[in-house]
């Protein structure tokens, strides 16, 4: 079985009245991009700001605000488990249930109680709903404890760059060495920040996956705040996204996962536009030496997922 652990499912109002591009997308979209390019199985997650957050504060003030009386994907979540049921009748799809780090911790964790049953883990993406990593350190530990007492993987959204203060890299690495039981997927190749993929590499309980990674290579190319500064990343040709996998797999082997991003294997938003396809991310994975690309898309995986 070949395994896409990072991909998004369903639809960002807030995303597209700001013009941010993509923001839908749906189980079959993603079943069949998958068929279309050899994947097996995959992980899913809600979009990144919820139904939740004011989507016109968002949009026109450029300001995340919770709604009265609402909790983070306190829709999302169990919607997208319902699409799932009903779609993937194979049972090709893990759900990841998205969360907020800081805000109405209680009464997410009381949400994601009733879910459990039917969740594979948990997501965050903070950056985009300025919700800090370091706060699953106070205030949003309850989050992390469910994580460990039902064994569920956590998927963390990193980030290097200087203007932003909720997802640094070094951060989402002092969240996994606090929660030791729970078993953590660093998204986006640590935005190829070497000093961190050597930390990672020691770490029993982190995997890093390669999200939205023609993304990365062209932020590499252009040398953006995006990825980590030449002198400290990882030593690759990043025009060949096919090198830049194997230069990552170098460093931390085993702990490497392959996941595209889906739709987010492209970006655009207020100053970016990128727009690769979910074809690239798999003809990449599929181009790696057999031993790479099992390890990635296939033990890799499992480990992280725990399936025996």
């Amino acid at each position: 079985m070949l395994y896409d652990v990072h991909t998004h499912i369903g639809v960002d109002q807030a995303f597209i009245l700001r013009g941010w591009w993509p923001y839908a997308a749906t189980a079959q979209d993603l079943l069949e991009a998958m068929d279309a390019h050899g994947i097996d199985r995959a992980v899913c997650f809600p979009f990144c700001v919820s139904s939740a957050f004011d989507p016109y504060s968002f949009a026109d003030r450029k300001r995340v605000e919770l709604l009265p009386g609402r909790v983070p994907y306190d829709r999302e979540n169990p919607l997208l488990l319902e699409e799932i049921s009903r779609i993937d009748t194979e049972k090709r799809l893990q759900v990841l249930a998205m969360f907020d780090p800081s805000r109405r911790v209680a009464e997410q964790v009381e949400r994601l109680e009733n879910l459990r049953p039917r969740l594979a883990g948990l997501k965050v993406q903070g950056t985009v709903i300025e919700s800090p990593i370091s706060a699953l350190l106070n205030e949003g530990r309850a989050l992390m404890y469910f994580a460990e007492e039902y064994r569920l993987p956590v998927l963390i959204h990193t980030s290097i760059m200087p203007a932003d203060p909720w997802s640094q890299v070094a951060d989402c690495i002092r969240v996994a060495e606090a929660y030791p039981k729970a078993r953590f997927n660093l998204a986006h190749s640590l935005r190829f920040h070497e000093p961190s993929l050597k930390i990672i590499r020691d770490m029993p309980n982190v995997w890093v996956d390669c999200a939205a990674h023609f993304n990365h290579c062209r932020l590499a190319v252009d040398d953006s705040p995006s990825v980590a500064v030449k002198s400290e990343r990882v030593q690759a040709d990043f025009t060949n996204p096919v090198d830049a996998l194997q230069a990552v797999y170098d460093i931390i082997g085993p702990k490497y996962l392959w996941g595209s991003d889906n739709p987010f294997q492209s970006w655009c938003d207020d100053t970016m536009r990128m727009v690769h396809t979910y074809k690239q991310e798999a003809d990449a994975l599929h181009a790696l030496p057999a031993p790479i690309k099992h390890s990635m898309a296939t033990t890799a995986p499992e480990a992280w997922l725990a399936i025996r």
